[in-house]
């Protein structure tokens, strides 16, 4: 393979990588063994520029406790659906977003 392909193709391929965003609220020491998780999907539009979406309340999710993670990806599913879409034009990139919630609040243990 010539230096003039690889060096175009090596960026299209790091140009067009997924996102994968996880936040932690404790360390995984504290983690109860009693979670719950929900799942739904994010909206953004125009290059993914806009957001379509409202934030994620995390009080509506953890109704009895506190949040313990929060993950945002690009799923299967989703990666499908924006490259149907996005063959008429970019327009539409679904993430994914879990939440997962402990039963009841953390203790910090000392």
């Amino acid at each position: 393979m010539s230096i003039k392909l690889f060096f175009p193709s090596f960026l299209l391929i790091v140009l067009t990588a997924c996102t994968n965003i996880h936040f932690d609220n404790t360390s995984v020491a504290n983690i109860d063994n009693q979670t719950r998780q929900s799942s739904q999907w994010h909206h953004n539009f125009v290059f993914g520029l806009y957001e379509g979406s409202d934030a994620v309340d995390l009080s509506t999710h953890c109704l009895d406790g506190q949040w313990q993670s929060v993950h945002t990806y690009e799923s299967f599913s989703n990666g499908l659906v924006e490259l149907v879409v996005n063959q008429v034009a970019p327009i539409w990139y679904p993430k994914t977003v879990e939440v997962q919630c402990n039963t009841a609040p953390f203790k910090v243990q000392q």
